[in-house]
């Protein structure tokens, strides 16, 4: 029997934090936002949510949110108006499966005893089996339902015993949906990558180019996992990289943005043994997306690209600026080093100050 423990770990309570993370004075005016790689496009919404470093709070815990599309200036909403803890008992769909309870007390705040300095905090979700059996899982749904076409991220790792899974992904019903999935039964150097359905329904023929097993140097380390969802392609990138592209079973239809943690004793989870546990935890998540409640920016607002840092989008117009005085080529949609973004980055946010 595998056992999972967080010795090093400090559990704090998730209902008792207040997230906040810094934002850029230059990006307040951005009206849309941009992405690089073979799936670049805009959109009107961007969202980042920060677990590295929180504060103990009394209070509901809360999220400041930029750059919603018509509201540029910086506001703090709380949590729960963007996300939903679930908590519901789903039962089996098969007599050699579990039932599974859903429950909000399956994620946490974690403060990072082991190893402060790079990550002082994180959100744990978690799926247990107790030794009576019952099997425990964690879920946070986006409160909105009318996503349609986005760019995801997530900086995170998988831990603990075999047999659950990782998933991040967008949902409408269970055969309109791509994922990111990392299964704990699979070795610590792979990880799936879908849209439902990937075989035939009828048949359960497996369909050819629905889903990809695809390399990451190990899921147990923290490693940046990107999914992007535009018309008519779906593409999975791994660290910047793209690990697989598809235009197989693409969503069609407007959609919610899910991340959860599970096992139902199946044939594509495997089994937790009684008292194993495994976490998903995640240091941030980073979010771009339209929607189809609310008509799409006007083009020649100020245009803002993701790429340069994780939370901190800069505006195209000051780096293009700064290129022109170098006598280089304006970017259109950046795909520069790491290294040479974050000293745009950080030079753009002097110059605006």
């Amino acid at each position: 029997m595998v056992r999972y423990s967080q010795q090093r770990a400090t559990v704090l309570p998730f209902c008792f934090f207040t997230l906040l993370f810094p934002i850029l004075k230059a990006n307040a005016a951005c009206t849309q936002f941009t992405t690089n790689g073979s799936t670049s496009a805009y959109y009107d919404f961007y969202r980042f949510y920060d677990f590295r470093n929180l504060a103990p709070s009394s209070e509901s815990p809360s999220i400041p949110t930029a750059f919603n599309n018509g509201q540029k200036h910086l506001s703090v909403v709380s949590w729960s108006s963007d996300w939903h803890a679930v908590s519901w008992f789903r039962p089996s769909s098969k007599p050699q499966n579990y039932d599974m309870q859903y429950i909000s007390s399956a994620m946490s705040i974690v403060q990072n005893t082991a190893e402060p300095h790079e990550v002082p905090t994180y959100l744990s979700l978690s799926a247990k089996r107790l030794a009576n059996g019952t099997q425990f899982a964690a879920e946070l749904d986006y409160t909105k339902h009318s996503v349609t076409y986005a760019s995801m991220r997530v900086m995170a790792r998988v831990r603990g015993a075999s047999g659950a899974v990782a998933g991040f992904f967008t949902y409408y019903d269970d055969t309109t949906e791509s994922d990111v999935e990392i299964r704990t039964r699979d070795p610590s150097t792979q990880v799936q990558l879908s849209n439902q359905p990937t075989t035939d329904l009828s048949t359960t023929v497996p369909i050819p180019g629905a889903t990809f097993t695809r390399p990451v140097e190990d899921y147990r380390a923290w490693n940046m996992y990107r999914l992007d969802w535009i018309h008519g392609r779906s593409a999975w990138y791994i660290n910047g990289v793209q690990s697989a592209s598809t235009e197989v079973n693409v969503p069609d239809t407007p959609s919610t943005i899910i991340l959860n943690m599970w096992s139902n004793g199946g044939e594509f989870s495997g089994k937790m043994q009684p008292e194993d546990e495994a976490s998903f935890e995640v240091q941030w998540i980073e979010l771009l997306y339209n929607t189809t409640t609310i008509a799409s920016a006007e083009q020649g607002g100020e245009i803002c690209s993701v790429e340069f840092a994780p939370g901190s989008p800069v505006s195209l117009a000051s780096v293009n600026v700064q290129r022109s005085a170098r006598n280089e080529a304006p970017e259109k949609n950046c795909s520069w080093s790491m290294g040479a973004m974050l000293v745009l980055a950080l030079l753009s946010v002097f110059l605006l100050t």
